[in-house]
């Protein structure tokens, strides 16, 4: 029984959605609209209301929509029915050949929506907001928005009365009839939708994305992107695995982020997906790739809400009495994008403008939009061809009436032809282009015109669309110029030089070749005969300023016209000077070389540019600098080329400046030995004498030649290699003298410098000699008698580092020493034999005799 109960409820709640559901289905027939208004004068103003039904929902006769009007904010206000005026019109976005046709529309049919447009007419005295609303419970179930009943709520304001106390008519922004708010954007393919406006006062428009509202001031609230998961399925039919991982974990809508449109990077199987949706507010458009998409049929999920906005300011005086913008009106426009799978179709590709040569435009292609920049007083074209990346479609581009012969509020004027007229060429082939052909003259300075075009291609089932904006900019131009026979127009006093009147115009345009007139300003050194040539011949003495004019003669007489001078600068010559900090210098040491300029009589604007030849110890980064330091490593010319900015005729001028690398010297010498007086010369001690030979070098200014003298025992008197350290004894220049002791091998060394100024020495250079002092022999007889001469036993000319015994003839010990250092002067032993026994670290003894001789 519980069972059959249960079973009973689930079947009354499912059939009472299927009823909900069904009533829901009938209402929900609203996708999009716009409210407007024109001002009729004297505070009357027509109301539009602009509605896309959903071709399965309720019929325009059943729809009766309330227009409600206040100036008292979002409460109170009257309330006025408004009435279908005119036909309805269905959209086409099918293919020609399909089954129900291209505008298809009813029960049964393919998914389309139908326009219809409500008018009222009331008097709004002025206020400082005037808010103007419809409100029907009408909204489809979309994939971005909750439901809040399914309440739509369409809004237009004006401001006929400003803050500075005047009162003012205005007509609304009218958004551009071309550009449909019920687009079918394809899957996974960029796609830029505008919701651009024409201004019939002139007034500034201000384009910004809004929140959809369910009552005044009443946003809708926005729905999670990521809380039916963050993967996104990239696989391609049969292909391999591929997705991408949505990056936050909390994604909602928003105005600004309406639609899920994804940057997508990285490599399968897992890629990344980074929100990438681009508004551009100075066009009224937005650029976006579907990235979401449900197969089911008619699904909600494929259907997204989007606000574009547009706010009026126009310029007026304020209390104080300066100019500023006051905003008198906004009008909004509640779309409804809808993603399908186009499959292998691709949309059009957005169109290329291009110039040529001398057509005088600037050419930005951007995302959405192709900007112009065009000159008054000039002729010129730019060229737009259109592209589909499936190379068999067939191409349709349409625009507006661009320059009606009575302009209306519905069809407006884009472009007066007076401006610019625009022409399409093989229309419905596979490769259509246009040719926008510019004339504009100085009335129409300041101006700014956009051209909305629309490009389709025959897709079926449903046609790829693609929406562009030319957007064309009067400028002021001026294409005139002189070109000089030189780079740059200087002379040097006398000479002359050509010049030439130039307009950068095309010369033709369209098959007829353009007429120039010229006429020179009378000035100094220009034949009076030259004066209406394009090609003269000046000589100035001084410098002058050549000016020309340059008549357009295909223009209305006097009305365009070019100016252009150049300047004829009459220079002295340049003077180069090149300084080293030291004119000498040891090598590879680091010298700064200063360069200068100065032109006699020169303007004192002028820069000057340093070019230094490539030279030994110039560094390749300085070649082009006034201050460069230099390591030369012989003695070097460095080469300079000094160029002025404003001086070509005259030439340049060349310097140079030589720095001296100091000669190292070439050290050598010759040692002589002497022994001590009364002694051997084979005995030490021995006194060598070191001659310097050193020759001098060529006479360099400011340089000395320093000398160090060293010694150093390499090997000891018992042929054991030392350690011992280098020992300098004389800076002498000539010769040096040293006695020696010890016995073992010497390295003399002889070290030569040259020095500059005060400065430390150059590197040294240095020769070398190794002489030999020889051991003493050990001694048989001593005399201790004073006189400085063999005064001491001795048994070596450096420590014994040994143990040493002495005994007299009767074997008595007389002298005892643990290292014996050659010091035993007999004490006070007579005179007579004595016995050593001499015993070294490893315990070897060595014994002998001596005679002490008093």
């Amino acid at each position: 029984m519980k069972k059959l109960l249960y079973a009973t409820y689930i079947l009354i709640i499912a059939w009472g959605m299927v009823l909900v559901g069904a009533s829901r289905a009938q209402a929900s027939h609203l996708q999009g609209g716009q409210l407007t208004y024109e001002a009729l004068g004297n505070n009357r103003y027509k109301v539009s209301l602009t509605i896309f039904r959903d071709c399965g929902g309720e019929l325009f006769s059943a729809i009766k929509p309330s227009l409600n009007y206040r100036a008292t904010g979002c409460a109170g206000g009257s309330t006025v029915q408004m009435n279908l005026a005119g036909s309805v019109e269905a959209g086409s976005p099918y293919c020609a050949n399909i089954a129900g046709g291209p505008s298809q529309c009813g029960s049964g049919l393919r998914t389309n929506y139908e326009k219809g447009t409500f008018e009222a007419t009331l008097t709004l005295p002025p206020a400082a907001e005037w808010v103007l609303s419809v409100t029907d419970n009408a909204r489809p179930t979309v994939a971005n928005i909750n439901a809040n009943g399914g309440r739509i709520y369409l809004e237009a304001r004006l401001n006929n009365l400003l803050p500075n106390g005047q009162t003012i008519q205005n007509t609304s922004a009218q958004y551009q009839p071309l550009d449909i708010p019920i687009p079918f954007v394809c899957y996974q393919q960029q796609r830029t939708i505008t919701f651009a406006a024409t201004e019939p006062d002139g007034d500034s428009l201000v384009y910004t994305l809004a929140n959809p509202l369910v009552g005044c001031n009443e946003p809708n609230s926005y729905k999670s992107y990521t809380a039916a998961g963050r993967f996104i399925d990239l696989t391609p039919p049969n292909g391999v695995p591929c997705g991408a991982y949505i990056a936050t974990s909390q994604g909602t809508y928003s105005p600004t982020y309406p639609i899920p449109s994804f940057n997508i990077t990285g490599t399968c199987p897992l890629k990344a997906a980074t929100p990438a949706f681009n508004f551009d507010p100075s066009q009224g458009s937005f650029t976006f790739t579907p990235s979401l998409y449900n197969p089911a049929i008619n699904s909600p999920d494929n259907k997204y809400v989007v606000v574009g906005q547009v706010a009026e300011y126009r310029r007026a005086t304020s209390t104080n009495g300066q100019r500023v913008y006051y905003k008198v009106g906004q009008v909004r426009r509640d779309m409804l994008v809808v993603v399908i799978d186009c499959n292998t179709n691709q949309q059009p590709e957005p169109p290329i403008g291009s110039g040529f040569a001398k057509s005088g435009v600037r050419i930005v292609n951007s995302r959405d939009s192709t900007f112009v920049t065009a000159y008054t007083c000039n002729y010129t074209e730019v060229r737009f061809r259109f592209t589909d990346l499936n190379p068999s479609d067939i191409l349709s581009v349409s625009y507006p009436e661009l320059d009606p012969p009575l302009p209306t509020l519905a069809a407006p004027t884009y472009l007066p032809s007076d401006v610019a007229t625009l022409q399409l060429l093989g229309n419905g082939t596979k490769t259509p282009a246009a040719i926008l052909r510019i004339q504009p003259d100085k009335a129409f300075l300041g101006k700014t015109y956009r051209i909305p075009l629309k490009i389709e291609d025959n897709a079926c089932p449903i046609k790829g669309i693609q929406y562009r904006t030319i957007v064309l900019k009067i400028e002021q131009g001026n294409f005139a110029k002189i070109v000089a026979g030189s780079a740059s127009p200087e002379v040097c006093s006398g000479s002359s030089v050509s010049l030439r009147a130039a307009p950068f115009r095309p010369d033709s345009i369209n098959g007829t070749t353009t007429r120039y007139g010229y006429l020179w300003e009378a000035a100094p050194g220009l034949p009076t005969a030259q004066l209406n040539s394009p090609d003269v011949v000046v000589t100035p003495a001084v410098t002058t300023r050549y000016k020309v004019r340059i008549l357009g003669l295909d223009f209305r007489e006097g009305t365009c016209s070019d100016t252009a001078s150049v300047l004829v600068r009459v220079q002295q010559r340049l003077q180069a000077q090149a300084r080293a900090a030291q004119p000498v210098v040891c090598a590879g040491s680091p010298v700064n070389i200063t360069a200068s300029a100065t032109r006699p009589a020169g303007n004192a604007q002028e820069t000057f540019t340093y070019q230094w030849a490539a030279a030994n110890g110039l560094s390749s980064n300085d070649l082009n600098r006034a201050l460069i330091t230099v390591k030369p490593l012989a003695t070097t010319r460095y080469k300079l080329t000094v160029t002025g900015s404003q001086a070509t005729a005259c030439g340049t001028d060349t310097t140079s400046v030589l720095v001296r690398v100091a000669l190292p010297l070439t050290p050598a010498f010759r040692a002589d030995s002497a022994a001590l007086a009364g002694r051997s010369l084979s005995l030490p001690p021995l006194v060598f004498t070191f001659t310097n030979h050193t020759k001098a070098t060529a006479s360099q200014p400011t340089t000395t030649a320093r000398y160090r003298w060293s010694y150093q025992r390499i090997v000891a008197g018992n042929g054991q290699p030392t350690a011992d350290d280098e020992q300098f004894f004389s800076t002498s220049a000539t010769a040096a003298t040293k006695q020696f002791d010890v016995a073992g091998i010497y390295r003399i060394r002889l070290r030569a410098a040259v020095a500059i100024g005060n400065a430390a020495p150059c590197d040294e250079t240095l020769a070398e000699v190794n002489i030999r002092v020889p051991e003493s022999r050990i001694p048989n007889v001593f005399t201790p008698n004073g006189d400085g001469l063999n005064d001491v036993f001795v048994l070596s000319t450096e420590p014994t580092n040994s143990k040493i015994q002495i005994f007299n003839r009767w074997g008595r010990l007389v002298k005892e020493a643990a290292n014996y250092n050659n010091d035993w002067n007999g004490d006070t032993q007579p005179s007579g034999l004595y016995y050593y026994l001499l015993t070294d670290a490893s315990g070897t003894t060595t014994k002998g005799w001596v005679e002490l001789f008093r």
